[in-house]
């Protein structure tokens, strides 16, 4: 049942009124979490149902959706698995427009499940309701401040959609990006798709002018053709990225008992995924990199790589790295090797990648001048930095031997270090990728100055050069359909 309407999907992520089926006072619980997470949004109307409490969180309960005195948009249903088939009767019975299906127990638990599973399925189609689920962890919508995971507070307003046939990979992309300091737009745990269908919101995300990035954690799709169709459509203006797994025998038997989909032939999937500007990655870790670095940088216009290393070995750690992954190392015009001459020592190589040769923390300052020297070279397409340009404060107090007010105006330089850096970045446009300081900054207002800068960061040289050969790759498939 394709062709979802617009109204299905505005009841769906910008519902009026929603009715919590199974809500409970028992904290922690899916029932009692959904509910409070809906209540952030003052202006809609929340009822919960219980039979067996006339109050659900200070808020009146009723015994039945049947008794609500209100339409309902959207139901949440977080009941027994054997009981979910009379409560959609129910629904349908009420007139109620869409629903989300939290319950467990379908599908992916067998034959008995995929019954019962057909069994809902069937009543809500006859009824026209919409749902997401079953066996779903929810889905939110921060412009309407929606969210039936169970999040409690206001959520920040994003453009990054995130759809994944597992609730717990799902949530983890979600805490990723959030951590990163991207916010989100709509976000959807499909559960195991008996009504919509990752194609279906593929469909309504592709004309919605809040997502301009799709992310998708896929274990099988229900209708292939139709998602390279549209994934052709929707790449040239909106980037997809997604982590498909099932491509072993026993991670294909693992999906098949998660959500019950069938994994597919991998190297199918691989083929079709480039054939339609889809950028794969390997693991959803990679999925926020590389989502990180298409909202915040520029895309390379080649493969060669720049490297600025406060050391030999960085340096030959990431030259490895982008080699390994395709990308080439860049031959330094001349005139960048005068400039740096006038800025290294006389023991720097000369050469690509550029080793510093040990500077003190009383040279840091130069790193941001050899960047500048290395961005405005033709041969470069993008810039791999390994070398601190931020001092956390207690290497500027113990090392430079600076005081809290030397500190401060130090910090401000290093803000508008940053933003002349972020100036150069998008008008060379060259990503630069940092590699230095991630791993437990001491100070936030490093991680501060670094999301003002929007640098990609990265904790390895491996995962950098993946993260730069994803971007090359899109840049060169949007070349080619261009026909440059």
């Amino acid at each position: 049942m394709n062709n979802v309407t617009k109204d299905s999907w505005r009841h769906l992520f910008s519902p009026a009124t929603v009715a919590v089926i199974g809500a409970s006072n028992t904290a922690g619980s899916w029932g009692n979490n959904a509910l409070r997470g809906l209540l952030n949004n003052k202006e809609r109307r929340v009822y919960p149902v219980n039979p067996n409490s006339p109050e659900v969180v200070g808020i009146k309960a009723y015994r039945s959706i049947m008794d609500i005195p209100d339409a309902i948009d959207l139901a949440v249903i977080v009941v027994a698995e054997r009981i979910v088939p009379g409560v959609m009767r129910q629904c349908v019975a009420k007139g109620v427009k869409s629903a989300i299906i939290i319950t467990s127990g379908f599908g992916e638990m067998g034959d008995e499940g995929r019954k019962l599973e057909r069994e809902v399925a069937d009543i809500a189609r006859q009824g026209g309701i919409r749902f997401i689920g079953p066996n779903s962890m929810g889905h939110a919508d921060t412009r309407s401040q929606l969210s039936t995971f169970g999040q409690f507070g206001e959520m920040p307003k994003g453009e990054v959609a995130v759809l994944a046939q597992s609730g717990s990979t799902c949530l983890k992309i979600v805490r990723s990006l959030t951590e990163s300091g991207i916010a989100l737009g709509k976000y959807v745990s499909t559960g195991n798709e008996a009504d919509l269908i990752t194609e279906d919101y593929l469909e309504y995300l592709a004309d919605d002018d809040d997502t301009k990035i799709i992310a998708l954690y896929v274990e099988g799709l229900r209708d292939g053709r139709r998602f390279f169709n549209l994934a052709k459509k929707i790449t040239p203006r909106k980037p997809i990225v997604v982590v498909k797994v099932g491509g072993t025998e026993e991670s294909a038997r693992a999906v098949m008992s998660h959500t019950g989909a069938l994994a597919g032939a991998d190297a199918v999937y691989t083929a079709a995924f480039k054939q339609s500007g889809v950028i794969r990655v390997e693991d959803d870790d990679e999925l926020c990199d590389v989502v990180y670095a298409l909202l915040n940088s520029p895309l390379p216009r080649g493969n060669r790589a720049g490297i600025l290393s406060i050391g030999g070995g960085p340096g030959a750690l990431a030259a490895e790295a982008c080699e390994k992954e395709g990308l080439a190392i860049g031959k330094l015009e001349e005139s960048t090797i005068t400039k740096l001459d006038g800025l290294l020592s006389s023991r720097w190589p000369r050469r690509n990648p550029v080793d510093m040769a040990g500077p003190s923390a009383a040279e840091i300052s130069v790193v941001s001048s050899l960047l500048f020297a290395m961005m405005e070279d033709k041969n470069l397409d993008f810039i791999l930095l390994l070398a601190p340009l931020i001092m956390d404060k207690s290497l500027l107090a113990g090392r430079l031997g600076l005081g809290p007010e030397a500190i401060k105006a130090y910090r401000e330089k290093e803000a508008k270090n940053i933003a002349l850096i972020r100036e150069k970045v998008e008008a060379y446009e060259k990503p630069v990728v940092m590699m230095w300081q991630w791993r437990g900054f001491s100070d936030p207002e490093i991680t501060g100055l670094f999301r003002q800068g929007r640098f990609i960061v990265c904790s390895n040289a491996r995962r950098a050069a993946r993260v730069l050969r994803y971007l090359v790759w899109y840049r060169h498939y949007l070349d080619v359909i261009a026909g440059k």
